[in-house]
């Protein structure tokens, strides 16, 4: 099977080198490297690399629906810029995302600048773990997943931030599953540049959960009703608890939302 990794670039010229140097050594040779440009800089990519231009400032969501057109493989592999994975994550998911549509990995979130370990959503462990989408809501985390071409659509670009949530819900209802697989894989790097942490943060956020709850109430997402009414309480909490990090962040100064969560204990 082949391997498409989707790498969006966006004010990332101080982070995607590494990024670029991993994806392009994968132990899995079949894999095509996308990158999507999305602002002005002048990135020094390889030759082997497919280019591709989203605009300037079209946001991760819109960046990602362009390369994903240009993506050959049956695999698609979102990789943000200033994140880490090991050089045999592709090989290892690989079996799962055949089998089960989505799968994803014993990831950490790392802050880059101080190397401390923020977050861990699961230990690793001997077996492989299966999630149902409800199970999937419920870890209330950010995690970073792989997926068979045929179980996605496209990333919802009205929503600010957080699209990626909805973007894995769909993949991991429409694949009826999500494979966990027993080791640590990837890192996800926090810095105070990185989109998730820039100023207007939190208000992108707001924004995106409200965009989140219409399409959710429409029925975009979240299609069966047991599970609608499930996603519908929890991103409602999720506003709340994004309140709460706004208040923590005013009180305490900059830090990542994975810190802040590991503060709620």
């Amino acid at each position: 099977m082949k391997c498409s990794i989707l790498i969006p670039l966006y004010q990332a010229q101080d982070y995607y080198r590494e990024t670029l140097e991993i994806a392009l050594n994968q132990t899995h040779r079949d894999c095509q490297v996308v990158v999507v440009i999305d602002d002005d800089f002048d990135y020094d990519l390889p030759p082997q690399v497919t280019r591709v231009r989203a605009g300037h400032g079209s946001g991760p969501n819109a960046a990602r629906n362009a390369g994903l057109a240009w993506c050959q493989g049956d695999m698609i592999l979102p990789l943000d810029a200033d994140d880490w994975m090991s050089l045999d994550r592709v090989e290892k998911l690989l079996p799962l995302v055949q089998r089960y549509g989505v799968a994803g990995d014993c990831e950490m979130t790392r802050n880059k600048r101080t190397g401390q370990v923020e977050r861990q959503v699961f230990e690793p462990s001997d077996q492989v773990r299966l999630l149902s989408p409800q199970d999937y809501l419920a870890l209330n985390a950010t995690i970073h997943l792989a997926f068979r071409r045929d179980v996605i659509t496209r990333w919802p670009e009205s929503v600010a931030l957080a699209g990626d949530t909805l973007f894995n819900l769909d993949a991991i209802e429409r694949a009826g599953q999500l494979a966990i697989h027993p080791q640590t894989l990837f890192e996800y790097r926090t810095h105070p540049d990185s989109h998730c942490h820039r100023a207007g943060s939190i208000d992108r956020a707001e924004r995106g959960y409200q965009e989140i709850l219409r399409l959710i109430q429409c029925g975009v997402v979240a299609r069966d009703p047991e599970l609608n009414a499930f996603a519908r309480n929890l991103f409602t909490e999720k506003r709340a608890t994004n309140q709460a990090y706004g208040d923590y962040v005013q009180r305490n100064g900059p830090h990542s939302f994975d810190h802040f969560l590991e503060t709620q204990r």
